[in-house]
């Protein structure tokens, strides 16, 4: 019996060991490769390293420590990059050309430090210098955005990881103190959209290149931010559910309000207290009506008994509001002006009329658009809603903008020879020709600054039509030819002169006779008109 329980008590004994023993962890050192070195140059080069096992411990600390003998370990320059196991990339700085190094990746944990397979590298004997680049001219400016670049023609030996331009309302802007872009990768010349910028502020700009040697810069530019907005409405069949546009300074916002609505704006007025209201046209199911936005707020010109209505053209004076445009009934178009909502028939009950601009000096309204006359269109001008014949005693004739300066009217259409049309200004109703009778052409726009008269318009050359402003009667062609091109509405604002229209099927602006594309450059676009402030 005493021999039973001695065995007893010895098996008990052993088992108890024999679990102590198995709740004990067996520790080793981690498993680790080396990552083969790449991206080498004169003074750095990359590689890193793969931790599949952290030997029942946490690895604590991992890098690549290398040297120029055999078998590099920590104590020589070594690298840190996290810890855990996994992979990771290691950045090797600081080394000299021309020279071979070996190279070991590491991992730590509580046992120790275990290395991966040796690799080795030469770096290059060129020395890494800064790249080389120059930055472009401003252009595309307005009061908040512009458009910049660089062009950088030397990597300096290695690889230009960042670009870009910076600026500051100070001299020699950096990328550490300054407002920038980051603009890519590489050589070569790049574009960089300047955002978020002070009106009527001058600022210093350098285009910006980075590699494994620094950041090195470009001449440095200086730009003034004009002190005005430029509104432009149109449109861009970027495939949404709303191609109608408002760009304000090249940044484009949509003008729809609800999927099942369309909206087609004709034209823009901004007040001195910066309201934005824009004319045009709301198509819901069958029913196209007149409308008035105001900051994106829509309001409904014609009543719901007409089915289709235009506004084609709208006026801000003081707190009222003026439109022009049609309500057709059932047996005419009826040219209608409104103001602050409420319209009035401007053609008589037999011949439909088409009021087309409208604009307001003093006590008076003057509207000026076309009215059919039995055989053909005549050019009329509707003051204070009284009727008079422009131009079209026998031929056809047409009126698409009014402008008021001291007193003298001005009128831009065109009117037919019989064989072609010739764009014609009419000051105070007396005729102007502004197209030479050999092609045919139209004035869509009129401005008056001081004794300078502008239009804007198109001539139809041989194959194609050309974007033209007359200034005093004097033509510039905006565009080449090689592309149909129209111009449809102008504003000037001091000694810059903006003209928008659309030149193979993309909105434009043209300031000063230099072309910008506001749509995106692949989706068809339009700029039907433009308000500066």
């Amino acid at each position: 019996m005493k021999n039973i329980f001695t065995l007893f008590m010895s098996t008990v004994f052993v088992l108890g060991c024999q679990k102590e023993i198995s709740n004990q962890r067996t520790l080793a050192l981690p498993i680790i490769t080396t990552a083969p070195s790449s991206a080498i140059n004169s003074n750095s080069a990359l590689s890193g390293g793969n931790i599949t096992s952290d030997g029942g411990d946490s690895v604590t600390q991992r890098g690549i420590c290398w040297d120029t003998v055999h078998n590099p370990i920590i104590t020589n320059s070594h690298t840190s990059n996290g810890t855990g196991i996994g992979t990771f990339v290691s950045p090797i700085n600081g080394l000299q050309p021309a020279t071979k190094y070996y190279i070991r990746a590491y991992a730590t944990n509580s046992v120790g430090t275990a290395y991966g397979n040796e690799e080795s590298f030469t770096t290059s004997t060129s020395v890494v210098t800064l790249p080389t680049l120059t930055t472009t001219p401003i252009s595309e400016l307005f009061s908040t955005t512009a458009k910049g670049g660089g062009t950088i023609t030397a990597d300096g030996g290695a690889a230009v990881t960042v670009r870009g331009v910076c600026w500051s309302t100070t001299a020699n802007p950096t990328v550490t103190l300054s407002t920038k872009t980051t603009d890519g990768v590489g050589v070569g010349t790049y574009i960089s959209n300047i955002l978020n910028l002070t009106n009527n502020t001058t600022y210093f700009i350098r285009a910006y290149a980075t590699n494994s040697a620094g950041t090195a810069y470009g001449n440095e530019l200086t730009f003034t931010t004009s002190p005005y907005t430029v509104y432009v409405v149109g449109t861009e069949n970027d495939g949404t559910a709303s191609p109608y546009k408002l760009w304000k300074n090249g940044v484009v916002s949509s003008l729809n309000i609800g999927i099942e609505q369309i909206n087609a704006p004709n034209s823009i007025y901004v007040t001195n207290n910066n309201d934005v209201y824009i004319a045009g046209t709301e198509l819901t199911g069958t029913n196209k009506k007149a409308v008035i936005w105001k900051n994106g707020t829509i309001s409904y010109l014609n009543s719901d008994t007409s089915t289709y209505a235009i506004a084609h053209s709208v006026f801000a004076d003081g707190n009222d509001i003026y439109a022009c445009g049609i309500c057709r009934t059932p047996t005419i178009d009826a040219g209608t002006i409104w103001k602050n909502g409420v319209g009035t028939v401007v053609n008589n009950s037999v011949q439909s009329a088409y009021p087309w601009s409208i604009f307001v000096n003093g006590n008076d309204v003057y509207a000026v658009g076309y009215e059919w006359n039995i055989n053909y269109y005549q050019a009329k001008q509707w003051k204070n809603g009284v009727a008079s014949v422009v131009a079209g005693a026998g031929q056809t004739a047409s009126a698409f903008s009014v402008f008021v300066s001291n007193n003298n009217v001005f009128i831009a259409g065109y009117e037919s020879n019989g064989n072609k049309n010739i764009a014609m200004i009419w000051k105070n109703g007396v005729g102007i020709p502004l197209g030479d009778g050999i092609n045919s052409s139209i004035a869509n726009a009129v401005f008056v600054v001081g004794n300078d008269v502008y239009a804007a318009g198109y001539e139809s050359k041989l194959v194609n039509n050309v974007a033209v402003l007359w200034k005093n009667g004097v033509k510039t062609e905006l565009s080449t030819g090689t592309n149909n091109a129209y111009a449809r509405s102008l504003f000037v604002y001091g000694n810059d002169v903006f003209v928008v229209g659309e030149e193979s099927n993309q909105a434009k602006l043209w300031k000063n006779g230099i072309a910008t594309t506001l749509s995106n450059g692949t989706n068809a676009g339009y700029a039907y008109s433009i308000f500066v402030k």
